[in-house]
């Protein structure tokens, strides 16, 4: 994972447990009438919980979670809208399938963080490195330790998602083989 930095810093944004991926996260009606149009998606993305949320964050800023976020279907817009705001992801619990369109859409995630809803507040600088699992609340001064994100998992997250680590993995194996690579 070389010039790829697994340590990520930015303000916390946070949210409670039990968050639905087509009613809080993204109402579904937006994914419908907009199915892969972030920017007019985006001023939808939390606005159920926190109104034009998208005007509040900054590249690099955390979405911090309870258990069981992004529950439901697995749709894809909310998450579309996060990697456009180069977002980062950190929760209790979220199911598989919303962990899989997480990663596949290149968000730096952490799905088993226990208890990171007790260490922030919301607007606290945080700091997590994916890859040893360390966390610590810059403002607070609280620390946790976590399991490490999968290399592979991360590598696929911080290179921008499955598109881009399928580039390069291509570009890799097959050098001499794809058209205008010589």
């Amino acid at each position: 994972m070389a010039n790829i930095n697994p340590v990520q810093r930015g303000r916390c944004h946070k949210f409670g447990h039990d968050m639905y991926t087509d009613v809080q996260v993204m109402p579904y009606k937006y994914g419908a009438l907009y199915p892969f149009d972030t920017e007019k998606l985006m001023p939808h993305l939390f606005e159920e919980v926190v109104p034009e949320f998208h005007k509040q964050t900054q590249p690099g800023d955390f979405v911090v979670a309870g258990r069981n976020f992004a529950q439901g279907k697995s749709h894809i817009q909310g998450f579309l809208v996060m990697a456009a705001l180069k977002l980062n992801l950190l929760c209790e619990s979220m199911p598989y399938k919303s962990y899989r369109a997480v990663i596949s859409r290149g968000i730096a995630v952490h799905r088993r963080c226990e208890g990171i809803s007790e260490l922030v507040n919301d607007g606290d600088t945080i700091e997590m490195d994916f890859s040893t699992g360390r966390f610590l609340n810059v403002t607070t001064g609280a620390t946790a330790q976590y399991a490490p994100v999968q290399k592979d998992l991360l590598e696929t997250m911080l290179l921008g998602g499955t598109g881009p680590m399928l580039e390069r993995w291509r570009d890799a194996h097959y050098k001499d083989t794809v058209p205008g690579s010589a």
